[in-house]
């Protein structure tokens, strides 16, 4: 068993810094473009400086090129490809298999989710390709993904998601935002037409169910099930969240660092990289951003997933509101329980939701929304905080990471030396020759001012112990100071330079063309080849493109088709399950919105849904 890796999301380098301090062995963040988020872009300077920052503490950096591209984007996508391997990064995430048809750099490669793997034969195929990191699609139960891991070659990692938003399409296979606006997520762009309100109508245009969010769901919450994940061979554990805001990246990073390295101690395992992770705050990830949370199918397909009251964040639950008032309710021990500012999510006895900020807190009185606004909050409506300011303030305060060191002074010939070494790994090391000095006349003063000033190290990654039990120099404060801030450097760079030497070392997996897929489904739309050079690349296997992505058509030639398919069904939730329940309703079920109409099929026997773009 390998020592499975925490993989957080960064939207920027600042958020990607966060979230190593606050526990992440690895961070994902977007290039300058052709990212399947366009809104976290990130220049390939600040991801050069994120990746020193990031190899320090044995972190590692992943570079999402993820998007579908087009013939005449190949070339410029193929560019940037070296250059986010010139400025560091360990691997480059990649969806389009033109790229690598092109030429791509020769460093580790990572199967995006958007090339949805969700059978052994998928995942068996990637790695022919030449990944060596593949992840397994969201809606797959321990049983499938452990039969994945059996198909694979030991060295490769096999990522699974554990914490994050939900799409309600499997990855890579959802061609609504462009249908509907000509928006595509596998272009960067999903609108997210999926959370919006739609009215459930049966083929007579009778109403089954008031609009409502039926295709919005929950959040996705693993955190119990990390040990079977891990004994069923994940590698890599993943955090979605690559436009979420930086609280939610420290809080959900912090909060799987305590379980990962749980389970790490229970099985003797070490962690992938370096240095004690210290936050202010005690993390719990229904304190920021959630809809409620659910393990997606994990144990089984079940109900309980949707999230149709509102696509918006729910947050903890606090309380009922027993007894209510214009503008408000009352709470006991409201004053140390609610803050101004605090955001609340009711939800009624009926299904109803109102959203408010508490604008008072008065004894009892909880006040919510503008002075005077006199918002009605239904009685016996449940109460979940979707903002906690006290727990913000805890997140503000500042979070370290520090690699135990331990420096160490020897004296030979009158001739004195500093050495600071990695506590544990005795191979990672640096000296500084102090030269031919004198010994101090009071030897235990001058250790002693040595080792208080020698380990001020707080705007460094280290903090250190020291040891001299010998003879020592007198120095003066502002040559010790020096001597520690050279010192601190050369490790910091014999770090780096190890770092570097280790990804210059690595041996690109080349294409296996000769193992033969000659039955591997995926080879109409739904393989997103957008190229002639992912037409290229497949031929190579002896697949042929029978139709390029839908994003190689208008908007408006998806009419008729199938834009979704989900293990995600609006029957299950609503109780209708065709399997358990004795009502049958008039087919097929439509969705209607404001934007779009959407037909609904149902495989049964796969428990899936299809949503036809009407």
């Amino acid at each position: 068993m390998r020592s499975p890796e925490l993989l957080c999301p960064a939207k920027n380098a600042e958020t990607a810094r966060a979230a190593i301090l606050c526990g992440a062995d690895a961070v994902y963040i977007g290039a300058e473009a052709f990212g399947a988020r366009a809104a976290a872009a990130n220049s390939t300077k600040d991801i050069a400086d994120l990746c020193r920052f990031a190899h320090v503490y044995g972190c590692r950096v992943y570079a999402a090129l993820n998007t579908i591209l087009k013939d005449g984007e190949i070339p410029r996508a193929a560019k940037l490809s070296f250059e986010l391997a010139e400025a560091g990064v360990d691997a480059l995430i990649v969806q389009d298999l033109g790229l690598l048809e092109y030429g791509v750099a020769p460093i580790p490669l990572h199967a995006s989710t958007q090339c949805h793997i969700d059978t052994p034969e998928k995942a068996k195929f990637l790695e022919a390709c030449g990944f060596s990191a593949l992840v397994a699609a969201r809606e797959l139960s321990l049983s499938q993904i452990s039969a994945i891991r059996k198909a694979l070659l030991p060295e490769t990692r096999l990522e699974c998601f554990v914490h994050g938003a939900l799409c309600v399409s499997y990855s890579g296979q959802c061609r609504l935002s462009y249908a509907a606006g000509g928006r595509s997520g596998n272009r960067g762009e999903c609108a997210q037409p999926c959370r919006m309100k739609y009215e459930l109508l049966d083929a007579n245009g009778n109403t089954i169910a008031p609009p409502a969010h039926y295709l919005s769901l929950r959040d996705m919450n693993r955190s119990a099930s990390v040990g079977e994940m891990m004994d069923v061979g994940i590698d890599i554990f993943k955090i979605e969240g690559r436009l979420k805001d930086e609280n939610y990246v420290k809080n959900t990073a912090a909060f799987y660092r305590k379980i990962i390295d749980a389970e790490l101690e229970k099985r003797d395992l070490p962690r992938p990289s370096r240095g004690e992770c210290r936050v202010q705050f005690e993390p719990d990830p229904e304190k920021t951003f959630s809809r409620s949370f659910c393990e997606y199918h994990l144990h089984g397909t079940q109900a309980g997933c949707a999230s149709v009251g509102s696509p918006k964040a729910r947050g903890k639950f606090v309380g009922t509101a027993g007894e209510v008032f214009a503008g408000g309710f009352k709470a006991k021990n409201a004053e140390k329980i609610f803050s101004n500012g605090d955001g609340l999510f009711f939800e009624s006895e009926g299904g109803g939701t109102l959203g408010a900020a508490v604008s008072k807190v008065a004894g009892e009185k909880v006040f919510v929304g503008m002075p005077g606004e006199k918002i009605a909050i239904p009685k016996n409506a449940k109460i979940f905080r979707n903002r906690d300011t006290a727990f913000e303030r805890d997140l503000a305060k500042p979070c370290s990471r520090k690699i135990k060191t331990e420096i160490s002074l020897a004296e030979s010939g009158g001739k004195f030396e500093l050495k600071m070494r990695l506590c544990g790994d005795e191979k990672i090391s640096a000296s500084l020759e102090l030269g031919e000095l004198p010994a101090a006349q009071k030897p235990e003063a001058a250790r002693e001012a040595l080792s208080e000033n020698l380990c001020k190290l707080g705007g460094t990654a280290f903090e250190a112990k020291f040891n001299c039990a010998g003879a020592a120099p007198f120095l003066k404060l502002g040559e010790i100071n020096a001597a520690r801030r050279a010192l601190a450097a050369k490790l910091e760079g014999e770090i780096l330079r190890l770092c570097d030497m280790r990804r210059k070392s690595f041996a690109p997996r080349k294409p296996d063309f000769s193992t033969p897929f000659a039955k591997f489904a995926e080879t109409d739309a739904r393989a997103n080849a957008l190229n002639s050079f992912a037409e290229k690349f497949y031929s190579r296997f002896g697949l042929k493109i029978s139709e390029r992505a839908a994003e190689s058509r208008p908007p408006r030639d998806l009419k008729g088709s199938r834009v979704m398919r989900t293990k995600h069904c609006v029957l299950r939730e609503l109780g209708l399950c065709k399997k358990t329940s004795a009502k049958r309703l008039a087919e097929p079920l439509v969705l209607k919105g404001e934007f779009a109409s959407l037909e609904l099929h149902f495989d049964c026997r796969a428990c899936e849904m299809d949503v036809i773009f009407r």
